[in-house]
This record gives C-alpha cells, sequence and structure tokens, in this order.
C-alpha cells in the first residue's frame, strides 16, 4: 500500500505527458505493383520499364527507396536505378526507368524491383515478361542507270535495291526513304518525288524502285544521288552514278574588229538555257513584269506586266530561255563584223501583245571606230533593228523571240559642212563730186525767132477769118 502511495504519483504523471505526445503507430505497409517493359527490343535502343508502389498505413510523411535490379548480367544498362518516393497519406504512385539494351540475347525475368521506408520494405517483385535483343538491321543500297553517256534529250532509266542484310532474327528496318537528287537540266519523267517503304524485314529482305529521268540540259559530267534514310537503323545511305554528257564546243575566236565586213558565222559554244517562270493568266497575261537574264549575265528580256505572252502554239508563255547558241543561222552580212555576242531568247515562237526590251551589255574596246546595232534573223536574212546604246548597253524593242545579235556595224562618219569664207574688208572710195557746169546762155536769137513767127501766124489766120466772114 505504500509502495502504490509512492508509485501512483509518477503513473499520473507518466499519463500526463502521455496524453500530449504522439504515440508511435505501426510501420507503414508498401506494396510493389506489376512490372511492364517492352518483350522485344532493338540493341543500343532505349526503352522504358515501368512500376508502381503503394504505401498504407502512413503516419506523417515517409520516404520510400524504389530500386531497380538489372537481372540479364549487363546485357542492359539501366539510367538512374534507384528513384525516390514521398507518401504523406495513403496512396499509389507509378515509377519508371529508363533502359538501354546492350547484347543480343533472350532473358527470362530481366528486372526485379524493391521498395524500402522507414521502419519496413516491400516484398521484391520479379518481372515474368521475357525480354528478347534483338541485333540491328543492316541495310545496303544499290543504284544503277542503263546508259553512262547523254546528250540533250535523252532518258535514263535509274534503278535502285534497298537490303536489310542483317541476319534473320534480327530488327527489321522501319520507316524507309529512298530520295533523289539530279543536277541542273535533269528531271523526273516517271516516278515518285520519293519513295517509302514501312519495314524491310531481316535476313535479306528487300524493296526496289525506279525512275526515268530527262536530259533536258546536261552538263559534261553528271552525278546523280539517291539518298536512303530509316528509323532504324537510322542515319542517310548515299549512292551515286556517273553519266558524261556532251563536250562543250569550244569558244572561237571572233574576227578583228577592224578586219571589214563579213567575218564567220560561229558563235559563243553552246551552254544549257538559263531559265525564268513567268507568271500569266490563262489567256497568257503576265501577271508581273519580269527580268530573264543570260547565263553569262551579259543579255536580258524584260517583259512588262500587262502584256500578253504566248508560245508557238498559242498557250499561256510560263517561262523565258536565253542559250547562247552553237552558230549563227547564217554568214554575217558584209557591212558588220561579228565580235561575240549572240543569243537566242526561247521559247522559239514566243510573241508579245506589246514589245518587249532586249538587251545586251558589250566591251567598248570590240567597237572601236564603230557602231553596235542589235540585228535579229528572220525570212532568211539579218534584219537590223533599231538599236539605242545608253553608256555599253545595247537595247531595242521586239515582239517576238528570235536570235539576237550585236554587230559591229561600220560608223558613218558626218563630215561638217565648210564655213563660208570670209571676204576681205574693201575700203569704199569716195564718189568724186561733179564739177559745177557754168551757167548756159540762153539762145535769145532763136527764141526771138520763133516768138515772130507765131506772130506772123497768127495775123494771117485771123485775116483769112475776118474776110470770109464778110
Amino acid at each position: 500500500m505504500i509502495i502504490l502511495k509512492k508509485v501512483l504519483p509518477a503513473i499520473l504523471v507518466l499519463a500526463l505527458v502521455a496524453g500530449t505526445m504522439p504515440i508511435a503507430s505501426a510501420a507503414s505497409s508498401l506494396t510493389i505493383g506489376s512490372i511492364s517493359h517492352d518483350s522485344t527490343v532493338v540493341k543500343q535502343e532505349s526503352f522504358t520499364v515501368s512500376s508502381s508502389i503503394t504505401a498504407s498505413n502512413v503516419a506523417g510523411t515517409i520516404t520510400v527507396t524504389v530500386t531497380l535490379i538489372d537481372n540479364t548480367g549487363g546485357a542492359v544498362t539501366i539510367t538512374d536505378a534507384v528513384k525516390t518516393l514521398t507518401f504523406s497519406s495513403n496512396g499509389t504512385k507509378n515509377v519508371q526507368w529508363g533502359v538501354t539494351a546492350g547484347t543480343a540475347g533472350t532473358y527470362s525475368n530481366p528486372f526485379t524491383v524493391t521498395a524500402t521506408a522507414d521502419g519496413g520494405s516491400a516484398t521484391p517483385k520479379t518481372s515474368d515478361i521475357p525480354l528478347a535483343i534483338q541485333e540491328r538491321p543492316v541495310l545496303e543500297a544499290t543504284f544503277t542507270s542503263d546508259k553512262t553517256s547523254v546528250s540533250a534529250g535523252d532518258t535514263v532509266r535509274l534503278d535502285f535495291t534497298i537490303k536489310n542484310s542483317a541476319a534473320a532474327g534480327a530488327a527489321d528496318a522501319t520507316n524507309v526513304i529512298a530520295t533523289l537528287t539530279l543536277p541542273n537540266g535533269w528531271t523526273i519523267v516517271t516516278g515518285p518525288s520519293y519513295y517509302s517503304f514501312d519495314t524491310i524485314a531481316s535476313g535479306g529482305g528487300s524493296k526496289s524502285g525506279y525512275w526515268v529521268v530527262s536530259t533536258d540540259s546536261p552538263g559534261s559530267s553528271n552525278t546523280l544521288t539517291i539518298n536512303v534514310q530509316s528509323t532504324l537503323p537510322g542515319g542517310t545511305i548515299t549512292k551515286t552514278v556517273a553519266i558524261t554528257g556532251p563536250t562543250p564546243t569550244p569558244t572561237p575566236t571572233p574576227p578583228p574588229v577592224g578586219g571589214g565586213g563579213g567575218g564567220g558565222a560561229q558563235a559563243p559554244a553552246a551552254t544549257g538555257p538559263s531559265e525564268t517562270p513567268i507568271s500569266t493568266t490563262s489567256e497568257g497575261k503576265v501577271e508581273s513584269a519580269v527580268t530573264a537574264p543570260s547565263a553569262d549575265g551579259k543579255a536580258s528580256a524584260t517583259i512588262s506586266a500587262g502584256i500578253i505572252a504566248k508560245d508557238a502554239a498559242g498557250n499561256p508563255l510560263t517561262k523565258v530561255t536565253v542559250a547562247l547558241p552553237a552558230k549563227l543561222p547564217a554568214e554575217v552580212p558584209s557591212n558588220v563584223n561579228y565580235v561575240g555576242y549572240a543569243y537566242d531568247f526561247g521559247p522559239t515562237g514566243a510573241t508579245f501583245s506589246k514589245p518587249v526590251e532586249i538587251s545586251i551589255t558589250f566591251d567598248p574596246a570590240k567597237f572601236e571606230g564603230k557602231t553596235p546595232v542589235i540585228h535579229t534573223y528572220e525570212a532568211g536574212g539579218w534584219k537590223a533593228l533599231a538599236t539605242t546604246v545608253v553608256g555599253n548597253k545595247a537595247t531595242t524593242k521586239v515582239t517576238h523571240f528570235s536570235i539576237f545579235v550585236l554587230f559591229a556595224a561600220e560608223k558613218v562618219e558626218v563630215t561638217p559642212a565648210p564655213a563660208p569664207t570670209a571676204m576681205p574688208a574693201q575700203t569704199a572710195t569716195p564718189t568724186p563730186t561733179p564739177p559745177v557746169a557754168p551757167p548756159v546762155k540762153p539762145p535769145w536769137g532763136l527764141i526771138i525767132g520763133i516768138i515772130i513767127v507765131v506772130i506772123i501766124i497768127g495775123a494771117a489766120a485771123y485775116y483769112y477769118y475776118t474776110k470770109k466772114k464778110a
């Protein structure tokens, strides 16, 4: 009894303290969910492993450490194998790991997940999905042409085969695309702009295709390229074929400027035409002004908006070409020299509702002492066109396309009219004053005689009259 009295106060104090302090609860309960991942993956490719953690009997805040363990013996690489989850209440949270496949093969029970927290841990969970790691696909491509040399206007067939040479059981090649790259002056006649294949199976699976292309304006050497791309194995395979074209004609030396008229009919070496698109309506009306230059930049055609432009067949004009002809169509006229400026504007036979401007820029040194005059060849002969020259640029107006040549014409020297010869000044000779004639004396004797005669005649007449009256 005495002992109880001594102990009781202490018990009461402990009870009061216990009422103000938390009492530790039972340890939290952790459960690991199922493990999911791809069953088949490709060597060197990444995939995801995922699971979930459920926490029960959570009091306060707990931290759970979740670990993914590799059971393949190093056939995979796990990125950040240890993950941390925080729970402040009961619940379930997902967790994921990034994994990269390494060694090809098939692996049973490849992964195990563990979870631990303060005061307890979950029962480990092991994947029951076997993991198959495949070798990577190996793509190979062949690319061939049916011709090794061409001329302008020829067509060429290009064949290709794409093969997955990886052994059977390796991964298929996926999302395979083949594209063709052509040099300038070539176009596709037959075949799509690119080929697309979903997969090409391992063990020698293959896909094939072809293009037919046109050699509109081939160069002396031409490289045609096929590019093969894929998701697997990734990257690009490039194959090429080389095709030779016509050898350019050497540029002839023009006849000397001062060598008189005529001259040869050779033009500069022919080159592939420059091509400038034109926007026209269905009626051929040019929607915006355009200047189409030659490849050497020395000649151009300027077409104003609103002009009706049509080709030889009467269709709306869609482009302008400017080429250097290999040879002039006829001998050079005898009164001009050819000094190397010849341009073939096309399409041949194109016409315009209003004049367009043809311009040719020249080297003044080639025209020393001569006049630049643009000529065109039509109706079987050369025709000189009205040419305006400003600085080193000659221009003319035309309503159709043809060959235009800037000749050096003989210059007409205008000899100025001679100035009138000035007569020497003459000193005026004074007119002499005539001498004063002496006064003439009247012929009195004659005068008196005349008077006497008059009186006699009058007296006789009077006498005769009076006598007759009586």
